[in-house]
């Protein structure tokens, strides 16, 4: 059976939120994030505010400099979740195989109904009416294209990709709106002369494995137009992190180390909470995340023997000399002033816990 899958994806949603409540910003550039002067960054921008260069993770004093009239405002994190239950509970209207992304994005497979392009429509139509928001509508076979279509015609776009349609269209789609290729990624491919999807098809994954890694197969898939992902309606955490940004960049590692202190007693005070309902769960690694101050970033691990969190049990396999040894891997990686640190555990998944045990008669036939 073609499967159907829509993607929807609100059009810069906590800026529109502000923008519906306060409709004196709707034609002004406007951003949400950290204040200037407080080396913080943007989580989102409007359209207009786009048209100037300005975008998410920009540091806001950039932000400011390439748009002096940018009016940043700060994130109103609980009026954003509450416009999201909204939107989520009309999904559900419609398909219980609702995949969550984020606050703002979701999938719903809608295999079951007879036209996904109808099922579309009214959901667009219900959270403009139910919100006042707008949302972009991708539809396709797959979800990596309808993540694609999603986008097609942003802000407020709905776009559809049938089946008979999936190879015309992905011959000609640049490599560039693939999901995951980042900017190195993509100038990568640009230098081995690959520009569309049909470039990246005359290269072997084996050949793509030797510049992406694991990530060369699904380039590969890709560029085929095949994604077979479900959408997963059961989210698992798989990490926990804090972290800081400095006002100003620092140098020296023993007020590194005090931060490091004050992050991991945050940090333990988050898991602590987060195993209340997960109280079996168990810890695989412990990181540490630095970010220079030229933006570039590393990140140290360290793989532990999986254990249940309790704080006495934490403090001897996964303590403070540990993070600390961490960082000083981090800082020899690079002599540069450090703008933020991180510290951060990740857990063992379900999967990683319970795994398939594969069944070896066939070959034994």
């Amino acid at each position: 059976m073609v499967r159907k899958i829509i993607h929807v994806d609100m059009d810069c949603f906590y800026a529109q939120v502000e923008m519906r409540d306060r409709p004196e910003l709707k034609n002004v550039p406007l951003a949400i994030g950290g204040a200037p002067g407080t080396r913080s960054v943007l989580c989102t921008s409007n359209y207009i505010a786009r048209k100037f260069g300005v975008k998410s993770a920009m540091p806001t004093d950039y932000a400011v400099r390439l748009c002096p009239n940018l009016v940043i405002l700060p994130p109103n994190f609980r009026k954003y979740k509450k416009a999201s239950e909204i939107i989520q509970n009309i999904f559900l209207k419609y398909s219980h195989k609702v995949e969550t992304v984020s606050l703002d994005e979701a999938y719903i497979d809608v295999s079951d109904h007879i036209s996904a392009t109808d099922i579309g429509r009214m959901i667009k139509e219900d959270i403009l009416k139910a919100t006042g928001l707008t949302a972009s509508v991708g539809i396709a076979p797959n979800k990596f294209l309808a993540k694609i279509a999603s986008d097609w015609k942003k802000p407020n776009g709905f776009f559809v990709i049938k089946p008979h349609e999936v190879q015309s269209f992905i011959k000609e789609l640049p490599v560039k709106l693939i999901p995951g290729v980042g900017k190195k990624g993509h100038q990568h491919l640009e230098s081995l002369g690959i520009k569309t999807c049909e470039d990246l098809r005359r290269f072997p994954p084996e050949v793509l494995a030797l510049s992406f890694g694991k990530f060369s197969l699904d380039l590969f898939y890709y560029a085929q137009g095949i994604d077979d992902r479900e959408v997963c309606t059961d989210w698992e955490r798989k990490s926990l992190s804090v972290e800081n940004t400095f006002l100003k960049d620092m140098t020296n590692p023993e007020e590194m180390k005090l931060y490091l202190e004050e992050l991991l007693s945050e940090m333990k005070g988050r898991v602590e909470r987060h195993l209340e309902d997960e109280p079996h769960k168990k810890i695989k690694k412990i990181f540490v995340k630095v970010k220079y101050s030229d933006f570039k970033q590393s990140t140290s691990e360290e793989t532990l023997i999986p254990f249940e969190f309790e704080e006495n049990h934490f403090d001897k396999l996964a303590n403070i000399e540990s993070y600390y040894r961490l960082l000083n891997v981090s800082l020899a990686k690079k002599s540069s002033p450090v703008r933020l640190l991180g510290v951060g555990v990740r857990f063992l998944t379900g999967e990683e816990a319970d795994p398939i045990q594969l069944s070896l008669l066939p070959l034994c036939a």
